[in-house]
């Protein structure tokens, strides 16, 4: 009797847990919150001779919470270029752009609905492709400081769907003024096919990518506070330069780096 006792209140004990700490993103109707982004990008290919080129490129980004539902959360990004830098390399463009993504309660992006009030399935994927990298996956139960979880994430781009297995840890916490922070690190990688413009033309890629970053999480918000990630993919090339012209095959290495802060 005494043994049996002792296991009820062992696993009691390990249920609860007293040190670990749930993260979770809080969606609620019509709330906002407005960050700054800027995005790096450095690309090297090889088609019919190699090349390279860069662009970097800020924005105002404000996001509200359009509804909630079982089926996720949607959400409206709007995004102003506040500035951009090319060097041979198209950026994503200087015009003033919005979308909506359905999202998980973990952060994962479950469906890209719009941009600029166009289906995505209508769209061109150049932007579309890295949509929501820079947001961190959280557990689905609590955890504690050290722990590890693993979060499969399948994210729709039109009539492509792209799968990739995304990784998270609490590394630690911080105080900023009243707010308390987890720390996170995460990484992640997968396939990855999408469309995007190159100096040759558009160009259509197939390969492989990954993600890395870190993040502070504002706990009793549930939002995120700042993160920065770098994707880099390898990818083969068929760019349709047009006119008529036969398509230019060829390898193209992709790096991005995010960084994002949350302004209010």
């Amino acid at each position: 009797m005494s043994l049996r006792i002792s296991t009820v209140l062992l696993l009691v004990l390990v249920a609860c847990r007293p040190d670990t700490t749930d993260l979770n993103y809080s969606f609620q109707d019509s709330t906002t919150h407005t960050y700054r982004m800027t995005a790096r990008a450095e690309a090297r290919w090889d088609l019919e001779g190699e090349g390279r080129g860069s662009y970097e490129v800020g924005f105002d980004v404000t996001e509200t919470v359009e509804s909630v539902g079982e089926d996720g959360a949607v959400v409206v990004v709007e995004m102003v270029p506040t500035g951009t830098e090319e060097a041979g390399l198209p950026s994503p463009g200087l015009e003033r752009r919005s979308f909506s993504l359905r999202l998980g309660p973990n952060g994962e992006v479950l469906e890209v609905l719009r941009l600029d009030d166009v289906e995505a399935s209508d769209l061109n994927q150049d932007e579309l492709a890295f949509i929501g990298t820079y947001r961190p996956p959280l557990p689905e139960q609590d955890v504690a400081l050290g722990d590890r979880w693993t979060q499969e994430r399948q994210i729709e781009l039109g009539s492509s769907l792209q799968e990739i297995e995304m990784r998270g840890e609490l590394t630690g916490f911080r105080r900023d003024d009243s707010l308390r922070l987890a720390r996170i690190a995460f990484n992640g990688e997968g396939p990855l096919e999408w469309i995007t413009r190159l100096p040759q033309g558009e160009a259509q890629l197939t390969g492989d990518a990954s993600t890395s970053g870190t993040a502070l999480f504002d706990i009793g918000n549930g939002s995120l506070q700042s993160a920065t990630s770098s994707t880099r993919g390898d990818f083969s090339v068929r760019v349709l330069p047009g006119d008529g012209e036969a398509p230019i095959v060829g390898t193209l290495r992709l790096d991005l780096d995010l960084t994002v802060e949350r302004v209010s």
